[in-house]
């Protein structure tokens, strides 16, 4: 028999976030609000390619317009460029995250020496 879930228990869970890298000079709101953004638009991104699957014209719909052969052609092509494209931006703003969210600091980068003048 399944174990039963306490709904209060849920509403009152305490959710942490994930830790944030502190950057020299840089707000950690500053920091924050990147990752937020980042998070948000990685969900909206999967979203997205949910959507395409589930509203795929099939070839019938390009019916005997003028050029509907053309169209139909360039759906197809592009279609896949599309979605790896998608792909692909995801995969940075994973990486974005990842860089921001770990448990360590980021490393500093060794000061220009032009800017020691």
């Amino acid at each position: 028999m399944p174990e039963e879930t306490d709904n209060a228990a849920i509403k009152t869970a305490v959710v942490r976030p994930a830790p944030i890298r502190t950057m020299s000079g840089v707000e950690p709101a500053a920091v924050i609000a990147l990752v937020e953004a980042l998070t948000s638009a990685s969900e909206r991104l999967a979203g997205i390619s949910g959507r395409l699957e589930a509203a795929r014209v099939h070839d019938e719909a390009f019916g005997k317009l003028i050029d509907a052969a053309k169209v139909r052609d360039a759906y197809h092509k592009r279609l896949p460029a599309t979605e790896h494209n998608l792909g692909e931006a995801r995969a940075v703003i994973e990486h974005l995250l990842t860089e921001f969210t770990a448990d360590a600091p980021l490393a500093q980068t060794p000061s220009c020496p032009a800017d020691a003048s």
